[in-house]
């Protein structure tokens, strides 16, 4: 949903924070982090705020000429920008997932 491994990246360690910042009641009413909690995460607000992070970072890319194509670092930055807003659209049908 953030497309982590593409330019700019997310870490594994920033994926793994993403989903403890949005972890949910799971559906017993169980609540994080206490016992018998079944992994439940806000998937959509976690995409939302994974791509405000990459929006920031690329504030930080420079343009570049890739193969005869340029690469817009404003582009890359607004595409990040909408999909941050497509999913914070879409938290109000917040998908959940579990391990179960």
């Amino acid at each position: 949903m953030t497309a982590w491994e593409a330019q700019p990246t997310l870490s594994s360690e920033e994926i793994d924070d993403l989903l403890i910042q949005f972890r949910k009641t799971d559906a017993a009413g169980v609540k994080a982090g206490e016992i018998g909690w079944i992994p439940t995460y806000n998937l959509n607000a976690a995409a939302a705020e994974g791509w405000r992070w990459k929006a920031a970072k690329a504030s930080e890319l420079i343009s570049v000429d890739l193969d005869g194509e340029r690469l817009s670092s404003q582009m890359v930055f607004e595409h990040c920008e909408r999909m941050a807003k497509t999913y914070s659209r879409k938290n109000n049908a917040s998908p959940t997932t579990s391990t179960q």
